[in-house]
């Protein structure tokens, strides 16, 4: 602490300076965290940094403190550990994208370059490498690059590798894209220089070179560099796990301050950026990691399979941006491509990458994968079957509705768990779901409890990390509760994910504290704040709306669960027994989409069991004609395969005298024409009609 407290008297006259970007409140919570600090009232400090960042400091903010405050203070905060190092890394993070945004500037980069070759002053030349990294990083690589392709000027091709060599690990993703080229002199030093940077990133393709150029110079540089940046030997191995990684956002290869705007390519202009939406980044590099993937090694399953995924994932997340209202123009081409790419890939890559995600839990990637199965599966697969045993519910139902394709298609019969998965998804009443995001378990399970009285399902994580792992696999969230202090990330960081998470970027988020200043910190940033189990009031306008998103989607799970019931019925193959009673279930409350598909299957299956609540839809004047005439076309199937007893017959007949509509009539009394009766029950039902 001594060193910090040391160095605190000039963060506040640093602070002080920063510039007007800054909003001033912000500026002052800042300063006042910095001298509490300094005077060892810790609590008090904390509060007023949580203050700066409850009040969503932005990127050019985040970015104009940092670049006013000392680099080591922040670093001596890191050290202090706790919620004083979450909050430097938090500032720092956000000043990393606030810096990203204002990187692309080719007169700036152009003019630091050429100060660059222009002088001999090592100390200048540190402070021009230092600007180029802080103030454009990746975008500064394309202009440095050009010197490592010359081979007439030594000296000015050193200083650009050194100075790529000292930025920072920005550069590494146009590094490799750069290795594309067919120049093998230029691919020798990009090969040197990614070596000297050292970052597990080039690991992959550096193997691929070491192990494929045909290029004595490049093996050799690219040899030497795999080693350094820690290669395995395996290129392909090593580039399989760098797309694996990229899917699931790991830290390995996608800190926060990884994420960018654009991607590189290399063509006949050179290496290009292309601007990209941040929320398909690591899918798109994802993709790329398996493609190099498949370069080393053509037959790759797992390859394929990755590509399949990456670009089945990219697919869905372009649709939901452009329905989002977000503009993805531009970007057409390369979702039709990928669209292509997913069919491509073949069955059994697309069954591998299911089989992925059955073992991870990535429901929402499972989910797709299922269904563009569906369409292509002659055959039960392995994936399918993985699918329909696990645990996970939407996964479960897309895998039964797929196999029942496959079983209707071929002719053959659905087995008996792909029966009972379609009922328990035809007759699953959708339940809401909540994420509670707490390090404070007794908080977090109080409130939990106190949810499921509400009926509503929890998901617990004790984590920020952990918390925004969870909502990016569970589709369907209704509400995300966020606890006040967290091991390892800001409630800043946290709700910020959760926001521009495009799955949860609508999802209402409550903040539990018990800490009114902190909630009045929070205020505009959240849906509500709760103080504990006892306060729940405010959820109720979350779990009083309808249906929307994943919501939605489970409900046309339903729907497309009793219409494939429906078919198998009327096929005739397959048993439908443990599925009837789930049918039935849906009858009393479930809208038409759900209960007509379901009434249909229960005409071609259903027993004496089901014909009570049949006849309930029949009957009831609240219900729509539709639903009413599917109920006594059931009715008529039931009637026409079996012998049945105890039927309502009064009500029925009552129905045909009633004001229902003739389309309901008739279909009532085409059932009763099917239904065993006396010809004096008859001769009295014909009497109560034609009363004149």
């Amino acid at each position: 602490m001594t060193l910090l407290r040391s160095k605190l008297g000039m963060l506040i006259a640093l602070a002080a300076l920063a510039t007007p970007q800054i909003a001033e409140a912000q500026s002052s919570d800042f300063q006042e965290g910095v001298q509490l600090l300094q005077r060892g009232r810790r609590e008090e400090a904390l509060a007023a940094f949580q203050r700066v960042l409850a009040a969503d400091l932005s990127h050019a903010e985040a970015y104009e403190l940092w670049k006013s405050t000392e680099s080591d203070i922040f670093t001596d905060m890191l050290m202090e550990g706790g919620e004083f190092e979450l909050f430097a890394k938090r500032v720092i993070g956000l000043a990393k994208m606030g810096r990203a945004e204002r990187l692309n500037d080719e007169a700036a980069i152009k003019d630091l370059v050429q100060a660059l070759r222009s002088t001999e002053n090592v100390m200048e030349r540190r402070r021009i490498i230092r600007k180029l990294s802080a103030d454009h990083g990746e975008y500064a690589v394309p202009y440095l690059l050009r010197a490592l392709a010359e081979s007439s000027d030594d000296d000015w091709r050193v200083t650009a590798m050194n100075a790529l060599t000292d930025m920072s690990t920005d550069v590494v993703p146009p590094l490799i894209e750069a290795l594309a080229t067919d120049d093998p002199f230029l691919r020798r030093n990009v090969a040197l220089v990614l070596g000297y940077v050292g970052d597990p990133r080039a690991a992959g393709i550096l193997t691929a070179l070491a192990g494929g150029d045909p290029d004595g110079g490049v093996v050799a540089a690219a040899s030497g560099s795999a080693t350094r940046c820690g290669s395995s030997g395996d290129a392909l191995a090593l580039l399989l796990k760098d797309g694996d990684d990229y899917h699931h956002r790991r830290a390995s290869v996608l800190r926060s301050s990884d994420y960018s705007d654009v991607v590189w390519n290399w063509g006949a202009k050179g290496l290009v950026s292309v601007p990209i939406p941040r929320a398909i980044y690591s899918n798109e590099m994802s993709r790329r990691a398996y493609q190099r993937a498949l370069r080393v090694r053509a037959d790759s399953l797992e390859g394929l399979a990755g590509i399949a995924r990456a670009c089945i994932v990219t697919e869905a997340k372009l649709t939901a941006l452009a329905e989002a209202g977000e503009d993805v123009a531009g970007l057409e081409e390369q979702a039709a491509q990928n669209s292509l790419a997913v069919s491509a890939a073949g069955t059994e890559a697309l069954d591998l990458a299911l089989q992925w995600s059955v073992a991870t839990g990535d429901s929402a990637t499972g989910v797709l994968l299922i269904r563009a199965l569906a369409e292509l599966a002659t055959v039960p697969t392995q994936g399918l079957l993985s699918a329909l045993a696990s645990s996970d519910g939407a996964m479960r139902g897309e895998a039964a509705v797929a196999l029942a394709a496959v079983a209707f298609t071929g002719g053959q019969a659905a087995g008996a768990p792909v029966v009972a998965a379609l009922g328990a998804s035809a007759g699953r009443e959708i339940v809401r779901i909540a994420a509670i995001i707490d390090s404070d378990s007794a908080r977090a399970h109080s409130v939990g409890q106190a949810l499921d009285g509400y009926g509503v399902h929890v998901n617990y994580s004790a984590t920020g990390a952990s918390g925004l792992t969870m909502i990016y696999r569970v589709p369907g969230l209704d509400v995300v509760l966020v606890g006040d202090r967290m091991p390892d990330l800001t409630i800043d960081q946290v709700i910020s994910a959760i926001h521009q998470n495009t799955a949860t970027a609508e999802t209402p988020v409550f903040l539990v504290t018990s800490n009114e200043n902190l909630a009045e910190s929070y205020g505009g940033r959240v849906t509500g704040v709760i103080s504990d189990a006892s306060d729940l009031s405010a959820l109720s306008s979350v779990f009083d709306t309808g249906l929307t998103g994943d919501r939605a989607e489970a409900d046309d799970l339903s729907r497309r669960a009793s219409r494939a019931l429906g078919l198998l019925a009327g096929a005739g193959h397959t048993d439908l027994g443990p599925a009837l009673g789930d049918l039935a279930g849906t009858l009393a409350s479930r809208p038409d989409s759900v209960t007509i598909p379901a009434l249909i299957a229960l005409g071609g299956a259903g027993n004496q069991a089901q014909i009570a609540p049949i006849i309930a839809v029949v009957t009831d004047a609240k219900r729509s004609d539709e639903a009413r005439i599917a109920a006594a076309d059931a009715l008529r199937g039931i009637f026409g395969r079996q012998a049945v007893t105890g039927v309502d017959f009064a009500s029925l007949g009552a129905l045909l005298a009633s004001d229902a509509s003739f389309e309901v009539q008739a279909a009532t009394s085409r059932a009763i024409g099917r239904l065993q009766l006396s010809p004096s029950d008859r001769t009295n039902l014909i009497l109560s009609i034609q009363r004149n």
